[in-house]
């Protein structure tokens, strides 16, 4: 099963168009009705929609995951990306390593249920 990915406010709408080029079901929360919400009603549209948010806010969405897990919520996964590694500023690179990693978690090779780190693809 491919995964879904939900790309949180401070992402770039061109990644999300990017992704979905490259055959990878994602959308933006910017420029969408969910723009504006806040972490956790953001973290709860991924949940209801299945998907896994894609976010830079490692530390707040950190903290939101932990307490949707607390709920015995079923987190659908969160992926965490550094902005040393894919700086904001380059939506293709971010666009690149999500297909990748929808790849990895289609054959089984990765589970993003407790969150993972992406790593830039070469």
């Amino acid at each position: 099963m491919r995964p879904r990915f939900l790309l949180d406010e401070q992402i770039s709408p061109r990644a999300a168009r990017l992704a979905s080029a490259r055959g990878v079901d994602t959308r933006a929360v910017a420029g969408s009705d969910m723009a504006g919400l806040d972490d956790l009603a953001v973290f709860r549209r991924a949940v209801e929609e299945g998907r896994l948010l894609v976010t830079y806010d490692i530390a707040d969405m950190s903290a939101v995951l932990a307490d949707l897990l607390k709920e015995g919520v079923a987190v659908p996964g969160v992926v965490f990306v550094d902005r040393r590694t894919i700086p904001p500023s380059d939506p293709a690179g971010l666009a690149h390593a999500l297909a990748r990693l929808a790849g990895r978690i289609a054959s089984g090779a990765v589970h993003p249920q407790g969150g993972i780190f992406l790593q830039r693809s070469r």
